[in-house]
């Protein structure tokens, strides 16, 4: 569901919002009020307008603060999602005989910051399940263990789980360097490490449903 950027604003700035004055008439009627009799009323009258100012500058600070979250988590237009795709290919690591697949994106679509990088994580993490399965059907026990061990190191460091009730478009406010995927909080990531565990075991069936569900092409 699309939300309003100028409500979103609204909800991020913790400062509630300062009713506009206008400057003249707010002067016109401090003067018509009786003088009271001191001996230095201008000082007075300029810490008002000290303390007046500091207002106004914690809200312009707390707006900028609140905009640079709101467009550093925005939608991004495919080539950026392109760039890091491939950015992404140089941190992350595919079997032996693996090639990246090629990235289809709709020219006219925007997706969130990082959705290049969570592409390449998920395509790294389905080939290296359709190499332990290959394995284990050759019966090559040097490769399984390093299959499950880089599928073990993609759940540790590339994948994250948005917390509960997140919106589909979720990403991290502090967003890690390496690049991420980020699964729904509904057991998807747990599903894997089990999925991984059996495969470990002797019960593959998971594993190899997994590789034909999501393999590419």
């Amino acid at each position: 569901m699309k939300h309003d950027p100028l409500i979103r604003l609204r909800e991020a700035n913790p400062v509630p919002l300062v009713p506009v004055v206008d400057g003249a008439e707010l002067f016109e009627r401090i003067v018509a009020q009786p003088q009271e009799r001191e001996r230095h009323p201008r000082p007075a009258r300029r810490a008002v307008a000290v303390a007046a100012v500091f207002t106004v500058a914690a809200v312009v600070a707390s707006a900028a603060y609140a905009i640079s979250n709101w467009v550093g988590s925005g939608p991004v237009k495919p080539r950026v999602t392109r760039h890091e795709y491939r950015a992404a290919q140089h941190q992350l690591t595919l079997p032996p005989g693996y090639s990246w697949p090629s990235l289809h994106i709709d020219p006219n679509s925007v997706t969130g910051v990082g959705a290049g990088g969570g592409h390449a994580v998920l395509a790294a993490q389905n080939a290296w399940e359709c190499y332990w399965v290959d394995a284990i059907r050759t019966g090559d026990t040097a490769a399984q263990h390093r299959a499950r061990s880089e599928l073990t190191a993609l759940l540790d460091h590339n994948v994250l789980v948005a917390p509960a009730g997140a919106p589909e478009n979720w990403t991290p406010p502090k967003p890690q360097q390496a690049p991420y995927a980020v699964l729904a909080d509904d057991g998807g990531f747990e599903w894997k490490r089990r999925t991984y565990a059996l495969a470990a075991a002797g019960q593959p069936q998971r594993l190899i449903d997994s590789c034909r569900a999501n393999k590419a092409g």
